[in-house]
């Protein structure tokens, strides 16, 4: 297997496998794998100061996953999310995360890569809204590959 590629992402969050993130096969589970990107994605925002988590005023939704499973996981992987945006358009934007395993011998394998689509919500309105241009321009700014732009959605 061909080490992945990580070049482009500026985002890193390391993750501890819990116990409880364990299945009877003793792996860790499915659904596991979207709260690893979850917090991992969180984390993104909040460095970014683009949203601190609270359902007021206007934050983000997720929308979409799209997600490959490549390698299982287990208790005591050295295990790190890496989080960029993809896409920015009108009032949605996408995320491409990588989830990957540190092997003994130092390698990175992609256990799981990942896009996840996230619609700007206003709560109080209860409808999405256009990203707001401080976003946009955060976003640009932290990227090292800027996202390609989409306006049609």
């Amino acid at each position: 297997m061909n080490p992945p590629s990580l070049e482009g992402f500026r985002h890193h969050t390391a993750i501890q496998v819990r116990w409880g993130d364990m299945d009877a096969l003793g792996h860790v589970n499915n659904a596991a794998f979207l709260t690893y990107l979850e917090q991992a994605r969180v984390g993104y925002f909040a460095e970014l100061g683009l949203w601190d988590g609270s359902a007021q005023g206007v934050g983000l939704i997720m929308a979409r996953v799209e997600m490959d499973f490549r390698l299982p996981l287990f208790a005591g992987d050295d295990v790190h999310v890496f989080t960029r945006c993809a896409r920015l358009g009108n009032r949605s934007f996408d995320t491409v995360q990588q989830i990957v395993r540190r092997t003994s011998a130092g390698a990175l394998e992609v256990a799981a890569p990942a896009t996840i689509t996230i619609v700007v919500f206003d709560y109080a309105a209860g409808h999405s809204v256009g990203i707001p241009d401080t976003w946009r321009r955060s976003l640009r700014e932290y990227e090292p590959w800027p996202p390609a732009e989409s306006r049609s959605v």
